[in-house]
């Protein structure tokens, strides 16, 4: 039970750096790539981190998180109008 309660820490404490990255590589058009771009990011910061946290979360579980989190933020800024979708 631990280690779901530190694997959810885990992916909820990521969520303001996402919001940084999002607003931090906005501009219009583009969104795959952009996505791509913060996934890479991610997957990089992952590899350094330390080994025992490695073994609270995979990796593919914090892609999908970031994944599915990324198109909120994104989804829900387009939605407010802070970010502009191109036409």
């Amino acid at each position: 039970m631990g280690n779901i309660i530190n694997a959810i820490r885990l992916l909820l404490g990521i969520i303001p750096a996402l919001i940084e990255l999002v607003k931090a590589i906005e501009l219009p058009g583009n969104g795959a790539d952009k996505a791509a771009a913060i996934i890479a990011i991610i997957k990089a910061a992952f590899e350094v981190i330390p080994d025992e946290l490695k073994g609270v979360i995979g990796l593919d579980h914090v892609e999908g998180f970031v994944r599915k989190v990324v198109d909120i933020i994104v989804g829900f800024l387009n939605k407010v109008g802070i970010f502009k979708t191109s036409s």
